[in-house]
């Protein structure tokens, strides 16, 4: 098997049936399977994937375990040479993983790679980091400090070397933090803009405020801090955000009359366990018996 591609979703059964349409419909050049990791969806994508892609693996949680442990289930129930994370709201343009597969193979030492990801209008959507659009618009392969997950190619041997996804960052920075560990690890990261990818772009995030996203955001880049840039860092973060809660705790009270007691509840909840959980923790999971 050349190629491992594994889709996590979570209440987007329309954007996962584009995404499959896309991954399925060129002829491909190279053998691939397809893992979905359904993040207990009450929209029921099941019956969708088994009547229109039966070949798709389906990985169904009672809930919703995040980003980084729904990935590694797939990429353990896999078992192709190269792994590709995708995200449910892409749509992958003709050729792009052969293209990704051709360039791993002619580089071994590239461990992880990435395409071109345009909006829906076909411009060029920036990856993030510091790099300009004038890196992201290069028409020959760059190296690359960092690529993000919503389409992300990486070798085998390189997983089984550093591990899998730091699951103790539940939905933000765990790319970041796999990027950083492959390039600690020798291996390169690049950016591949002749294959392209449509990134519709946080589809399954614009809704209301999630309080639960919002907190693991942070604790999130709390336990990031810490990892990658020591005590010291860490400690600064958390003071301040110490500081800076009480005054977002302020900010929405005067905001109370236009945003409504519902919306303020949710936000207030939030604010405060954030500042609970810069001040006391935790900020790692108890499933977490061997750190990434």
């Amino acid at each position: 098997m050349d190629l491992s591609i594994i889709i996590l979703n979570y209440n987007n059964s329309e954007l996962l049936k584009k995404c499959l349409a896309s991954v399925f419909n060129p002829v491909r050049k190279i053998s691939f399977e397809v893992v979905v990791v359904d993040n207990a969806s009450t929209d029921d994508p099941l019956i969708m994937i088994k009547r229109d892609f039966p070949p798709v693996k389906v990985i169904v949680n009672s809930e919703n375990l995040g980003f980084s442990k729904a990935n590694n289930q797939g990429i353990s129930q896999s078992s192709g040479k190269y792994c590709l994370l995708l995200n449910n709201d892409t749509i992958v343009k003709p050729g792009a993983f052969e293209v990704l597969a051709e360039f791993m193979e002619r580089h071994p030492s590239c461990g992880a790679c990435g395409p071109k990801l345009l909006n829906e209008d076909g411009s060029l959507q920036r990856q993030g980091g510091l790099f300009g659009s004038s890196f992201w618009n290069a028409s020959e392969p760059k190296r690359a400090q960092f690529l993000t997950g919503a389409c992300l190619m990486v070798r085998r041997e390189v997983i089984n070397k550093i591990g899998l996804l730091d699951e103790n960052l539940y939905f933000y920075n765990e790319d970041l933090d796999w990027c950083r560990r492959i390039k600690k690890a020798g291996w390169e990261i690049y950016y591949v803009p002749a294959a392209g990818v449509i990134h519709l772009g946080g589809y399954s995030t614009k809704r209301e405020f999630n309080k639960k996203m919002f907190v693991e955001g942070f604790r999130g880049g709390l336990y990031f801090c810490r990892k990658h840039y020591g005590a010291f860092a860490f400690h600064i973060y958390r003071f301040a955000l110490a500081l800076l809660f009480p005054f977002e705790l302020l900010l929405l009270l005067f905001a109370l009359p236009f945003s409504g007691a519902k919306k303020f509840s949710a936000k207030a909840s939030a604010y405060f366990e954030v500042l609970r959980i810069a001040l006391f923790g935790p900020i790692e999971y108890p499933w977490n018996e061997t750190k990434s």
